[in-house]
């Protein structure tokens, strides 16, 4: 059985002419250039970087215009990729308070919302969460590994990793829903898909790549200061969404534990594959975001 009818996502959004984000998507491994601060000016290039990661990391329609002067380098937007959460948030934030209104059980409301979440972004973290339960445990060697995780099939691990996933975010945002309420539980729906983001950024700045030629390994490695500064960003995101929702407690306890998780998979990829590839970063968001729910939910 093959998911989506594709290897990965991560490939998918680097070759195939759905957007002109991705159209754009060539290789090119240069660094930003330093330059001095002028914060009109980077007022402007945050904003195109978050449109033109937009373009990549969901299916919403992003005007050529972003792309002018762009050299194609998908490491170049990650500054952008904490508030391209924000905005790939807001279609499944609306389903939220629309299912609320309709009175929906909050179980079915929540699964609405995880739905919603996979058509706005293509399956796109899901599809690498996949890969990455097939390879890792499947394959008994590095090449193998990352043979496996190349392959258009998805095996019993993949299935069950999606499984569990699906049905622990559904669990986690229902709960979320029935404490806090609609509104708080939108704008935590909000700081979630900006933080798991700007934690996948970090993840992918922090190991080598672990296929040479792979699209990850094409599409470059973010530097240190660009990275930091998503992560900077998406903290600021969570503290004022889980902040509104749980309280001081709540910020503390899901950047703990997604930090816990961070930690343990970057150690597992670098032991079992000795780096990242595309599907791992598409895992570690899709990790981020459960161990953010359940920090949540702990707390409140």
């Amino acid at each position: 059985m093959t998911f989506l009818v594709i290897k990965s996502s991560w490939q998918i959004r680097n070759t195939r002419p759905i957007s002109a984000g991705r159209e754009n998507a060539k290789v090119n491994t240069r660094h930003r250039v330093s330059r001095p601060f002028d914060s009109e000016v980077f007022s402007m290039e945050l904003v195109k970087e978050t449109m033109r990661a937009l373009a990549f990391l969901s299916r919403l329609p992003v005007s050529p215009r972003w792309f002018v002067g762009y050299s194609g380098s998908l490491h170049d937007t990650v500054r952008g990729f904490p508030l391209a959460g924000v905005l790939i948030a807001l279609p499944a934030s609306i389903v939220l308070l629309v299912a609320v209104a309709l009175d929906l059980p909050e179980i079915a409301t929540a699964l609405f919302v995880i739905v919603a979440l996979i058509i706005t972004t293509g399956a796109l973290h899901e599809d690498g969460l996949a890969d990455v339960a097939d390879g890792f445990y499947g394959g008994n060697s590095v090449e193998r590994r990352l043979e496996i995780m190349k392959d258009s099939a998805i095996g019993s691990y993949g299935t069950l990793a999606l499984i569990i996933s699906v049905l622990m975010k559904t669990a986690l945002l229902a709960t979320i829903v029935d404490r806090v309420g609609p509104f708080q539980a939108f704008v935590v729906v909000v700081g979630t898909e900006a933080a798991s983001r700007a934690t996948l950024v970090k993840f992918w700045q922090s190991l080598p790549s672990a296929r040479a030629g792979g699209v990850a390994d094409q599409a470059g490695i973010p530097n240190a200061e660009d990275a930091n500064f998503a992560l900077f960003l998406g903290a600021a995101v969570l503290a004022i969404s889980y902040g509104t929702a749980g309280g001081l407690l709540a910020v503390i306890i899901a950047a703990f534990l997604t930090a816990l998780v961070y930690l343990g998979f970057l150690g597992l990829c670098r032991e079992t594959i000795g780096g990242q590839t595309g599907d791992t970063l598409g895992a570690m968001q899709q990790l981020a975001t459960i161990s953010l729910l359940l920090g949540l939910v702990i707390a409140v």
